[in-house]
């Protein structure tokens, strides 16, 4: 389905992880502009001011910037009436955010500046961990104004508001009172945790797509750094994530040997690893692989019997496999265990056999000089011209061109 522009423009800002949603005409969301940050640390705190302060700046091809007394980055953006629906507003908010990490320093001084007692540093310290992070403040602004100015057919400009004007007014900034325990730092974790279980239960999918979004959210809640090494840090970091892998992976019913085979090879990949750009690149291809041992290997939701048979094929791909052994094997009447296969699979049994092989086949082709008779042998066919035509038929191609075909492309 085609989305129109400002779904398209939503779906590239949820891509930056960083928080753009229309306000509602009542107000009830408007508390989500700062991420609920200012009615936890505030008693009886209320957004209502505003609402009185977009409307008074209403501008048709204006994008707002804002950056408030904790240094944290808004921007507003007002849109056509064409894509407004009943209940909310023409006003778009999209953040908060910050230019670069705040030191512990930085934080300190931010909160006696707006008159935070410092047994709350902690506190704090979650919301900016929480916060994401863009390179360069002018540029992500310049960016959403060059894609709603292409997307709704407006030029828009960059404004500021007044400086006397001040968006988290609450009608003075003398009256607050902060909140003895405004547990920030209890909320923050939790949003973490959740988008931490919903990137285990993508893997555990096999869903690459949806895994690599919420990876890219994983990573903009900041986890204090273990050691003044910038390196260490990030490969400390690789670890754990390859652990949930592991476990998501599991999850997905992935026999634990292969799990196992996936993960000691990223542990030594992280351990050996010698730049922060390596780990990030290793890291995305750490997600994409265990994405795809699912999608191979995954046996959720199979029987248990179904469960063993696969495993036994995984792990026998070589020996002379057909239903009648397999069926006496297992103790189950040849019917019975094709009927089975075929309905938890989708596959029926010598179909299956043929993929397993495949996938060894294709590995061998890709990845050593061995004549085709041996990698046929190698993945259990003993008839070459038979293993010639199953490997065309699954890859479009015969071994001998897939080997000349990719050679030409690597050079």
């Amino acid at each position: 389905m085609e989305l129109n522009p400002l779904e398209l423009f939503t779906k590239i800002l949820d891509a930056t992880n960083i928080n753009a949603f229309i306000i509602k005409s009542d107000g009830s969301n408007l508390e989500m502009i700062d991420n609920r940050f200012r009615i936890k640390l505030y008693e009886n705190y209320s957004y209502g001011d505003i609402f009185s302060l977009l409307n008074s700046q209403a501008s048709k091809d204006a994008i707002f910037h804002h950056t408030d007394e904790f240094l944290l980055n808004y921007s507003f953006l007002c849109l056509p009436d064409t894509y407004i629906s009943e209940g909310n507003t023409l006003w778009m908010s999209v953040g908060p955010f910050s230019e670069g990490r705040q030191s512990p320093e930085d934080i300190y001084q931010i909160m006696m500046q707006n008159g935070i007692p410092e047994k709350l540093f902690r506190e704090i310290s979650s919301f900016y961990d929480a916060t994401p992070v863009v390179d360069s403040v002018v540029s992500y602004q310049h960016m959403v104004s060059a894609l709603a100015s292409g997307l709704f057919g407006r030029d828009y400009h960059p404004e500021y508001f007044p400086s006397d004007c001040v968006l988290f007014h609450n009608g003075s900034n003398t009256f607050k009172t902060v909140r003895d325990d405004p547990q920030i730092a209890r909320a923050s974790i939790a949003q973490r945790y959740a988008v931490e279980n919903e990137l285990m239960a993508a893997i555990a999918a096999g869903d690459y797509e949806k895994a690599h979004s919420l990876h890219g959210k994983f990573i903009t809640y900041h986890i204090r750094p273990r050691t003044a090494n910038p390196l260490r840090n990030k490969q400390h970091f690789a670890i754990i994530l390859n652990t949930l892998c592991r476990k998501a992976a599991e999850s997905g019913g992935v026999h634990p040997l292969y799990i196992d085979e996936l993960s000691t090879h990223f542990a030594l990949q992280i351990n050996e690893i010698s730049s922060i750009g390596a780990v990030t690149a290793l890291v995305g291809e750490m997600i994409h692989k265990y994405c795809l041992l699912v999608k191979n290997y995954g046996m959720k939701g199979y029987s248990p019997v179904i469960k063993e048979i696969i495993s036994y094929i995984d792990f026998h791909y070589t020996e002379d496999l057909h239903l009648d052994t397999l069926a006496k094997m297992f103790n189950l009447s040849k019917t019975y265990l094709s009927n089975l296969f075929r309905k938890e699979t989708g596959a029926t049994l010598t179909d299956f056999i043929h993929q397993v092989r495949m996938r060894k086949a294709i590995t061998l082709v890709n990845s050593s000089d061995l004549p085709i008779t041996s990698i046929a042998a190698a993945c259990g066919y003993n008839d070459i011209n038979y293993f010639i035509r199953i490997f065309k038929r699954t890859y479009g191609l015969s071994p001998k061109q897939y080997q000349k075909f990719f050679s030409r492309a690597a050079h």
